[in-house]
């Protein structure tokens, strides 16, 4: 495009009395400046980009979560080591939840999905309750929709964060939350 721009320049400025070289450089900025609007306008609408509805529900989904990590607060470098450092030199074997949310959204803030879904799967077993293994079980899945958007890895992990909250027994603000989520990912991904 800027060669382009340049040539129509050179040609200007070697042969400015030629109107049909001006005319013509003329009416190619003003159909690329319409060429380009339309294109915009087209991608915003959802039209005329050749997109299924799916895949740009999904797209909207995968942007969702990469921006909710992207603008959120997370601990700092340093101290995510030292928390990482701490686990490793715990002989219990058991991360609290509240720490394992925490490094996972450092994780996914800094782009390291492969990580963050790791540590996700691990709180899901260090988990007591059915609402806490769905929603770490949710995180995991977001984790996998932006490390590889692979269908086959999430659905499973859609349906046991719905087993696990059908055999919720409360549905106190956690569950309302976890269930939240599921039903934004389900409408985003089937």
């Amino acid at each position: 495009m800027r060669f382009f721009c340049l040539l129509i320049l050179l040609v200007l400025c070697l042969y400015p009395g030629s109107p049909s070289v001006s005319a013509a450089a003329k009416t190619g900025q003003v159909t690329g400046a319409v060429r380009d609007s339309a294109a915009v306008a087209a991608v915003a609408d959802g039209h005329g980009t050749g997109l299924s509805p799916a895949v740009r529900a999904r797209a909207a989904l995968k942007n969702r979560i990469f921006n909710k990590y992207r603008d959120m607060a997370v601990i700092s470098d340093a101290q995510y080591r030292i928390t990482q450092t701490a686990i490793r030199d715990n002989r219990a074997h058991q991360t609290p939840l509240h720490t394992s949310e925490l490094l996972f959204n450092k994780c996914m803030h800094d782009g390291c999905y492969s990580e963050a879904a790791i540590i996700a799967s691990l709180a899901v077993f260090d988990s007591d309750t059915p609402v806490e293994r769905a929603h770490f079980t949710l995180l995991q899945a977001e984790a996998c929709l932006l490390r590889q958007d692979d269908m086959h890895a999430i659905l499973p992990l859609l349906q046991q964060a719905t087993d696990e909250l059908a055999h919720a027994g409360t549905h106190d603000d956690a569950w309302q939350q976890a269930e939240a989520m599921l039903k934004d990912m389900q409408v985003g991904l089937l």
